[in-house]
């Protein structure tokens, strides 16, 4: 995961799924893993460098069309190499929602990440 320090104005959640991407327009889909999230975007780990600005669909499971919560229109805000020893994937990103969703939206069970300045919501069970 990211390893610079950071000041977060909303709360994030562990939660690690797979995830399937789709850059927008083009139809093209691959395969990512979800790290972490918040209201108003998600961490992902995958192959693939991103350009910061793409648009990206995101599915939150391993197949395009399953139940689970489909995010439309997001944008890469950034995307780096991943330079640690051992690591599934080899760029890590983050992308920011054009709408912010609702923890309805989520699996369960959250756990906060330390690092939400405004919102200091406890872990839910």
């Amino acid at each position: 995961m990211r390893t610079k320090s950071e000041k977060r104005d909303i709360v994030r959640f562990r939660y690690e799924l797979p995830v399937v991407l789709e850059e927008c327009g083009t139809g093209v889909h691959f395969n990512a893993r979800m790290y972490n999230y918040s209201l108003h975007g998600i961490y992902i780990e995958s192959d693939l460098s991103l350009f910061s600005g793409t648009r990206v669909n995101i599915w939150l499971s391993d197949l395009a069309g399953s139940s689970l919560p489909e995010i439309r229109f997001a944008e890469v805000r950034w995307c780096e190499e991943i330079s640690a020893a051992v690591v599934l994937y080899n760029y890590g990103a983050g992308i920011r929602y054009h709408q912010p969703i609702t923890f309805r939206e989520f699996p369960r069970p959250f756990q906060v990440i330390q690092g939400g300045l405004k919102d200091p919501v406890q872990p839910i069970k």
